[in-house]
């Protein structure tokens, strides 16, 4: 999931108009974290995931998914 985690991070960031640094502030983590999520380089967990979508995204996590196969 590594690396679809990261795609869905960096859609939905994107959909959203945030940084990485932006994104991490928000949601309370050091901006290398965030970081090696994104980049796939560390697995973001499902937790965090969800969270993401819903505290920072304000986007739910399955429609994400949809949104981030379309643009594959």
């Amino acid at each position: 999931m590594a690396k679809r985690g990261a795609d869905l991070l960096k859609t939905g960031r994107t959909i959203r108009g945030f940084t990485q640094d932006e994104v991490a502030q928000i949601y309370g983590i050091s901006t290398k974290t965030y970081r090696n999520w994104e980049s796939g380089k560390t697995a973001v967990s499902f937790d965090d995931l969800s969270a993401l979508c819903d505290q920072v995204f304000k986007f739910p996590l399955a429609k994400l998914s949809e949104v981030a196969s379309h643009a594959a």
